[in-house]
């Protein structure tokens, strides 16, 4: 029982640290192509999806407007929800095992960025409770990875979903405003 308080505990102040980081008024917010920030995630996780024996298709809209933020948060998102992607899928033995990344706009000048996998997918009931700190359908999770993207989009000015697919699978996907800039 003590190692789960002290685990909470230092769980509780990594979330705390970073959602501090997250909303600090002085996070390096840069003008960026989110399609470069994709392109960079792909880098950094292609021996993992190697070694998970998953297929990578991207779908990037052609040069999108730019966004105002901060690279290694942003990054970060992307690095979780596509680990969570590749763990999603571990299971998956009775069909190929594919991560989608789509990149596109919306009707409300933001940009959209999301990643679908083809794993066993989330309830309905999760789906709502998936961004809570603590909250994880992992075994050996702590559940404060989506808690934290929520922490770094939502400073961005942004919002981030889970859904379920309407086959196998599920999707996260998460939104963030034009550069100003680029909005006129």
């Amino acid at each position: 029982m003590k190692w789960a308080i002290s685990d909470a505990s230092r769980a509780s102040e990594v979330v705390r640290g970073v959602r501090a980081l997250a909303n600090k008024t002085d996070m390096e917010r840069v003008p960026l192509d989110v399609n470069d920030i994709v392109r960079e995630v792909i880098a950094l996780v292609q021996r993992e999806l190697i070694s998970h024996s998953i297929s990578l298709r991207t779908e990037l809209a052609p040069d999108p407007p730019m966004i105002l933020g901060d690279r290694v948060q942003l990054q970060q998102v992307m690095i979780n929800l596509v680990m969570n992607g590749i763990e999603a899928m571990e299971p998956v033995t009775d069909r190929p095992r594919e991560l989608v990344i789509r990149s596109g706009q919306d009707d409300a000048q933001r940009i959209r960025v999301s990643v679908t996998d083809c794993g066993a997918g989330i309830s309905h009931e999760d789906a709502d409770r998936l961004f809570k700190a603590f909250f994880t359908t992992k075994s050996a999770g702590m559940g404060i990875g989506l808690s934290i993207c929520r922490s770094i989009v939502e400073a961005h000015g942004g919002r981030i979903s889970a859904s379920r697919n309407r086959g196998a699978g599920a999707t996260f996907q998460f939104v963030l405003p034009f550069h100003q800039e680029d909005a006129l």
